[in-house]
């Protein structure tokens, strides 16, 4: 697909100049850029190659240079033997020019994003089921978990994927008649600026915890907060949860910059409310107030707190003047990759689920208790090494709370020690009295959780879900992941979960 994009070197001065991002560049050569890359072992001849990253090194360039690359963009001028042009800020540059280059296609399709701390993934997933309903096929999706375009279908890498495949992803949906495409949209796609320059028809913001305050991510609440507010100042209709921490300040927001802003939730201010939630067997049964009329919807999605994300997918479809029975059915029946996959054990409840930060366990927890009373609830988790440290404490303290017993395991530790990691979050646990162990194999955790899980109990097997590796060391490390043990535990050879 790439191949049939091409601008010119003085096009792309000239789009440049107009976002004030130039500093210098070599003499405006009638040079074609036919595709554009950041990854020197992809150049081919004609490629536009960017130089970024805290890691980039000179020898990139000269190597991309030598397959073929027409001209070269940078902070630095490296070298003035072929075009190059100078640019203040390489990200946003490297945004401005991938939008020109796949020729502005967010303008052409509806593009629906969404941010939060929690449940971006699962929203994600019943927006597109409403969607396919509707246009009796796939819609785009960007998800944490997979990337579908038409032209594209792969696992995903990022949650909100570098500028020029964000725009070639982009394109493709809109080369392939896909009129929507429903994306997450994290605070590092704003900080890195990834959607430099992109505008969204609607633009969701979930809720905002404090999950992502770190060194390597952002360094206070403010600079996350302000990252996640970009949405709202970029799309014509702004869709809030009216629960929101901070909600007067994503609302002020939303109303300086978009044409509509809509609220949901339980609130009783909330334009799209709430009302009742029941359970009858496995099936949620809700109702929903939109305009002074109110709707019924069932949903099969595990988890009471699907609801909420099932209630954004019905506000964002209301907005968009979607088909009433379209929007019923797409909820009716979603299944989200990695969420929520219950299986029976005896009388046992085993739930694995990528739960993996305060709101989120919060959030499953109180479902559980709630739609299994007097449960008891036993969990397998851990935290990642080098970043997020306040999980240890918010993860531990909320198991301590709800849970009857506490296996602590490898997450992703990265440079950091398994144990010392349980340690700390052992911590954090010791004064509720719940009882813990450490077990730094996680195979071997997750295997011993559920040979000891017991008629009438719930275990749930949180944080890794379907990931196949962990992180050590720099190193994405090949592993069994969490849903294959316990489809392998339970004799399952189904890859579609039993409930």
């Amino acid at each position: 697909m790439k191949n049939q994009y091409q601008i010119t070197f003085p096009q792309l001065v000239t789009e440049l100049q107009r976002w004030d991002l130039v500093q210098s560049h070599g003499p405006l050569q009638e040079v074609v850029i036919s595709d554009i890359t950041y990854n020197s072992k992809e150049v081919k001849p004609g490629t536009l190659f960017f130089c970024k990253g805290m890691a980039f090194r000179p020898e990139y360039l000269d190597q991309a240079v030598t397959s073929g690359a027409c001209c070269y963009l940078s902070e630095t001028v490296y070298r003035q033997d072929l075009p190059y042009i100078q640019v203040k800020d390489i990200r946003k540059a490297m945004s401005v020019t991938s939008i020109l280059f796949y020729s502005r296609p967010f303008e052409d399709i509806q593009v629906i994003g969404i941010t939060g701390t929690k449940g971006k993934t699962s929203t994600s997933y019943f927006m597109a089921s409403i969607l396919e309903q509707v246009l009796g096929r796939r819609s785009a999706l960007l998800s944490t978990v997979e990337v579908y375009t038409g032209a594209t279908a792969q696992e995903a890498h990022l949650t909100t994927p570098e500028a020029p495949e964000l725009e070639r992803y982009f394109a493709e949906a809109r080369d392939w008649g896909l009129q929507y495409l429903t994306m997450e949209v994290s605070s590092q796609a704003y900080k890195m600026e990834r959607t430099y320059g992109v505008h969204f028809k609607v633009g969701v913001f979930l809720n905002i915890g404090l999950d992502h305050i770190s060194p390597i991510e952002h360094e206070n609440y403010e600079d996350y907060l302000a990252c996640k507010l970009q949405l709202m100042e970029n799309c014509d209709i702004g869709v809030i949860n009216r629960s929101t921490q901070d909600f007067d300040r994503v609302y002020e927001t939303a109303k300086a910059h978009c044409q509509q802003v809509v609220t949901y939730g339980d609130h009783p201010q909330a334009d799209v409310r709430l009302l009742e939630i029941q359970r009858q067997g496995g099936t949620f049964v809700f109702q929903v107030q939109y305009q002074g009329e109110v709707f019924t919807y069932h949903m099969d999605t595990p988890g009471r707190f699907n609801v909420e994300n099932a209630l954004v997918a019905i506000t964002v479809a209301k907005l968009l003047h979607l088909p009433e029975e379209a929007i019923a059915a797409g909820v009716a029946h979603v299944t989200i990759p990695g969420r929520m996959n219950l299986f029976q054990k005896d009388g046992a409840i085993i739930l694995v689920d990528y739960a993996h930060n305060e709101l989120s366990f919060t959030k499953l927890y109180e479902s559980l208790t709630a739609d299994y009373p007097g449960w008891p609830i036993k969990v397998l988790t851990g935290s990642p090494g080098g970043h997020a440290y306040r999980r240890r404490q918010e993860i531990g303290t909320l198991s301590g709370k709800y849970c009857s017993h506490i296996y602590l395991t490898e997450e992703d530790p990265q440079f950091e020690d398994v144990v010392d990691i349980c340690k700390e979050m052992a911590t954090y646990i010791e004064p509720y009295g719940t009882p813990y162990e450490i077990i730094p194999d996680r195979t071997e955790a997750v295997e011993k959780a559920i040979r000891e899980v017991r008629p009438g109990e719930i275990l749930v097997v949180a944080g890794k879900s379907e990931e196949d590796y962990q992180k050590r060391r720099g190193q994405y490390e090949h592993c069994e992941s969490d849903l294959d043990i316990v489809k392998r535990m339970l004799g399952l050879k189904q890859s579609a979960p039993q409930s």
